[in-house]
């Protein structure tokens, strides 16, 4: 949860906290309230209302828990990845898994069919569409063993503001300078 939206929730919910009273009444019952206990009844205050900075303070312990517990969990993958691929380097190549079996495997089917999946969307804008089959292309690479170029970002082109009578600067996809007048481009 971002730490801004922690901070929100933690200010809307502060309204939220009070102190509890368990009560007992005559039969035996056990009741527990946010109301003293009615009379006639024997009770006790379990817990004592907060202060807004207490409730804070604890939310925030939460989530720097939270986040220690999330950093310790990716460094446990981290060292898990490592480890394995410390023993696919050091297993013999007759018993590493052959490229053949991997592009057979279920994870490359459904990692192809992901790839095909984004290839086909249309709504999304070039970028978007890039970074998503970048993403595609590199699940397949994993999954198949494969070995799939991704997509580069495009060229840009830089048009400066064009001012009267003057030839335009433009910067082409290798970064020289051209000037542009009319139709004819000149590069450096």
């Amino acid at each position: 949860m971002p730490f801004a939206a922690l901070i929100a929730f933690a200010f809307f919910a502060m309204q939220a906290s009070a102190q509890v009273h368990r009560c007992k009444d005559a039969s035996g019952k056990l009741t527990y309230s946010d109301q003293p206990c009615a009379s006639g009844q024997n009770g006790e205050i379990i817990e004592r209302q907060k202060s807004r900075e207490q409730i804070l303070e604890e939310r925030l312990q939460a989530a720097e828990a939270n986040e220690r517990k999330y950093r310790s969990q990716a460094a446990q993958q981290e060292v898990q990845m490592f480890e394995q691929q410390q023993r696919l380097s050091v297993m013999p190549p007759s018993r590493q898994p052959a490229a053949q079996d991997k592009a057979a495997s279920r994870q490359c089917k459904e990692a192809q069919k992901e790839l095909e999946f984004v290839s086909s969307i249309r709504t999304l804008s070039q970028n978007e569409k890039r970074m998503r089959t970048n993403a595609a292309i590199t699940s397949v690479n994993a999954a198949c063993g494969s070995n799939t170029q991704l997509m580069q970002e495009p060229p840009k082109v830089v048009v400066q503001p064009r001012s009267s009578g003057h030839p335009q600067m433009v910067t082409d996809q290798h970064g020289r300078s051209c000037s542009v007048f009319g139709s004819t481009a000149t590069c450096n």
